[in-house]
């Protein structure tokens, strides 16, 4: 009878993850991956048919991970859902600046053809988003197509902000950043009351 398994594909996923949280999708080899779990190649080499399946598999449970950490809804918050996502992307950008980066803000081509960076509208037709902007647009009277415009356009605010924050261009400041999207915010408001005669 073989021996069991060490590690269990699973968890050489959760560590491969984790080595690229700390050190960049670069570090993302196998041999560095069996260096981290102190075994041999070999182990990883049977979970995996070749390093792109590796690192494909990984870039999938970042993006999960990423859908997850946006998602992450405080019901009894005073702010908005809308605001609370937003807080939550750029809080991604600054505390998984490595994950950010590689999900984000490759340059075309520098990955295998599995991995493209996510864009805006992509987030925007998520489908976990659904329920939420649905909510949002009967409770505040807004039609669904609006106010998924209306998200859209924070997005874009807050994916610059999170550019700036990830090129370490510009510092974490929570404070500002939620008063400046609390302002992005009543500003689309007040635009989509004024293009609609209110």
């Amino acid at each position: 009878m073989p021996p069991k398994p060490k590690y269990s594909k699973e968890e050489i996923l959760q560590s491969a993850l984790n080595l690229v949280r700390k050190h960049g999708y670069k570090a993302l080899t196998i041999r560095q991956l069996a260096a981290q779990l102190k075994i041999s190649t070999q182990p990883i080499m049977s979970c995996f048919e070749s390093s792109k399946q590796l690192r494909q598999e990984v870039w999938q449970s970042a993006d999960l991970y990423h859908t997850h950490y946006l998602m992450k809804i405080d019901e009894t918050s005073k702010d908005s859902i809308p605001l609370q996502i937003g807080m939550n992307y750029i809080r991604f950008a600054s505390q998984e600046n490595h994950l950010f980066h590689w999900l984000f803000l490759n340059e075309p081509g520098s990955e295998s053809s599995f991995q493209q960076s996510q864009t805006i509208n992509q987030l925007i037709e998520d489908p976990a988003l659904d329920p939420i902007l649905n909510s949002m647009s009967t409770e505040s009277g807004i039609s669904p197509e609006m106010m998924k415009r209306m998200f859209r356009i924070l997005m874009v605010y807050i994916h610059g902000y999170a550019c700036l924050i990830a090129g370490q261009i510009m510092e974490v400041d929570e404070e500002q950043i939620r008063s400046d999207l609390v302002d992005c915010w009543n500003a689309l408001q007040i635009g989509l009351d004024e293009t609609s005669g209110k």
